[in-house]
C-alpha cells in the first residue's frame, strides 16, 4: 500500500489516526467516548442508540475489509475472497440492526457516531496488523459483547433483537477464525510478520491511553464514565470456536474486565 499523506490523517488527544471516512450529513461524527451517550440499561432509548452505533460499526468493518482489498491488490487470492466475503457480512449485518433501529422510531443521526476501528486499524500498514487488531482483537472483543446482549435481550423478552446478535456473532466467529488462521501462516512464511503485529499492538495501547475516559469525564448526558460497569465476560466458547488457544482464553479470563479498547468499549458496549 502507499504511505499515507497528511490529508488522511488526523490527530486525536496526542495519538496519529486515520482521517474518518464519509459520511451523510444528518451524523454526528465524534473522536472521544465522553461525546458518545452511554448506553448501560435496557431503555428503549439505550437499545436504539446501541442500534444506531451498532450500524456504523458494522459499516466500519465493511470500510476496513474494502480498504484492504484495495490496498493489498496482491495478496493471495483465498485471502482476498474471504475480504470480499466478510464485505457482504457486514453489510447484511448492518441492514439487519438497521431494520430494527427503525421499527424502534429511531433515524439516521439521533446519536453521535465514532468510527474509532477504522481510525485506528487503517493506520496499519499490513495485512497481518490489520487482521491482529481488527478481527483478533476489536471483533473477537465483540463475540464478548455479542454473547452478553444476546443474553440481556433474552431476559428482558426482546427476542427480535437476540434473534439479530445471534446471527452476527455466527458471522463474527468466522471472521475472528479466519484472521487467527491467516496470522499464522503470514508469521511461518515470514518471521517479520510478528513484528508488525507487536508494533499493532504497542500503537492500540497508545491509542488506549491517550482515549480512555479520565477519572470525572461524563458523557453527553452528565453521567460519570466512572459510575458506568463496563466489564464484558469473556465468551469462552466462541473464542474457542474461532480458534483461540486455551492459553489465550486463560489469559482473557484472568482479567474478567478486559475490553479491546476504551473507545472501542464505547462503540461495542451491549
Amino acid at each position: 500500500m502507499s504511505a499515507l499523506s497528511s490529508n488522511d490523517t488526523m490527530v486525536v488527544r496526542g495519538v496519529p489516526m486515520r482521517r474518518d471516512s464519509a459520511r451523510e450529513a444528518c451524523f454526528t461524527v465524534v473522536h472521544d467516548a465522553t461525546e458518545m451517550r452511554l448506553s448501560n440499561d435496557s431503555s428503549e432509548l439505550s437499545r436504539r442508540e446501541l442500534l444506531h452505533r451498532d450500524v456504523n460499526n458494522e459499516t466500519q468493518s465493511l470500510e476496513i475489509s474494502a480498504q484492504s482489498l484495495v490496498d493489498f491488490p496482491d495478496a493471495p487470492w483465498e485471502l482476498r475472497l474471504h475480504l470480499a466475503r466478510q464485505c457482504w457480512d457486514e453489510a447484511r449485518h448492518a441492514r439487519l440492526f438497521y431494520r430494527r433501529f427503525v421499527e424502534m422510531g429511531g433515524f439516521k443521526g439521533e446519536f453521535p457516531i465514532a468510527n474509532h476501528e477504522w481510525s485506528v486499524v487503517c493506520m496499519l500498514d499490513s495485512l497481518p496488523a490489520r487482521f491482529a487488531i481488527q478481527n483478533r482483537t476489536f471483533e473477537a472483543g465483540s463475540l464478548d459483547a455479542l454473547r452478553k446482549g444476546i443474553d440481556t435481550f433474552r431476559v428482558i423478552g426482546d427476542e427480535r433483537m437476540a434473534d439479530i446478535m445471534e446471527t452476527v456473532l455466527a458471522d463474527e466467529i468466522l471472521h475472528v477464525r479466519f484472521a487467527n488462521s491467516w496470522i499464522k501462516r503470514m508469521v511461518q512464511e515470514d518471521p517479520r510478520a510478528a513484528l508488525k503485529i507487536a508494533a499493532a499492538m504497542a500503537y492500540l495501547r497508545r491509542v488506549n491511553a491517550a482515549l480512555s475516559p479520565q477519572p470525572g469525564e461524563v458523557d453527553i448526558e452528565g453521567r460519570d464514565y466512572g459510575s458506568v460497569d463496563h466489564s464484558v465476560r469473556t465468551n469462552t466458547q466462541d473464542r474457542a470456536y474461532a480458534d483461540f488457544t486455551d492459553d489465550e482464553i486463560g489469559e482473557l479470563r484472568r482479567n474478567e474486565n478486559w475490553e479491546p479498547s476504551a473507545a472501542a468499549t464505547a462503540d461495542r458496549e451491549q
